[in-house]
């Protein structure tokens, strides 16, 4: 018997909630998982069940980390990896290139949350160079 995904709930942190809660406005939406973000007290949340928005998320992440359209404040940077590592928690990330990733697989177990973000960049970015390597 097949079990449903489970539902996951991931805190924007407050440096992205502004931009975040921007992308949820945004006729049409960039991509769906960005509307089901919800203002919860002081926080943005956003609840899914769904592979492809915690992709959605964590490329969002790895995006700005990777190629920042404006250099990055220590703050931002943090905000970043601290989402990236959210959406890691839940489920198994790849690297897509050097500067994309996507979530492929739940995680039987959610991770514990760390305090060593910036590990799973460094993970992204040798697995990516795998990739390049590979291709060769």
């Amino acid at each position: 018997m097949d079990t449903l995904p489970p539902m996951v709930s991931i805190c924007i942190p407050p440096e992205l909630a502004v931009e975040a809660m921007a992308k949820a406005q945004e006729q049409p939406p960039l991509h769906p998982a960005w509307a089901k973000g919800h203002q919860r007290g002081r926080h943005f949340v956003i609840s899914t069940n769904s592979l492809e928005d915690l992709s959605e998320l964590a490329d969002f992440a790895r995006v700005e980390l990777e190629e920042p359209e404006m250099p990055l404040s220590k703050s931002r940077r943090q905000a970043c990896q601290a989402l990236l590592d959210r959406t890691h928690r839940y489920a198994v990330l790849e690297a897509l290139g050097e500067c994309h990733c996507m979530a492929v697989a739940w995680r039987d177990k959610p991770l514990r949350g760390t305090k060593a973000s910036s590990r799973i960049v460094k993970e992204l970015n040798e697995s990516s160079k795998g990739l390049t390597r590979r291709k060769r």
